[in-house]
This record gives structure tokens, sequence and C-alpha cells, in this order.
């Protein structure tokens, strides 16, 4: 992170040529999904 801060973010290329999989609920499935996940793991959290 120090090195992207001045300005050397050569290490951080490699992540960018990840390619990343689409959400296989699509968009009308992502924001409950991600809702339902957060919810489960704040439910957790003080377990």
């Amino acid at each position: 992170m120090a090195e992207a801060v001045s300005g050397d973010a050569t290490r951080f290329d490699v992540f960018a040529r990840i390619r990343h999989r689409r959400f296989p609920g699509g968009d009308a499935l992502r924001t409950p999904a991600l809702v339902l996940g957060m919810w489960y793991y704040k439910l957790r959290d003080p377990l």
C-alpha cells in the first residue's frame, strides 16, 4: 500500500489482469444476496 501511495503501483497491476466472474444471479439477485450475506455475518459476530 505504501508503494502505491508513493506512486509505484506496479505490484497492483497484477490484480488488474485477473478476470472476475459475473454474479450468477444477475442484477436482480445481487443486492438481495449482498444484504442477506451482511445480515448473516452481523448475526454471527456476537457469537
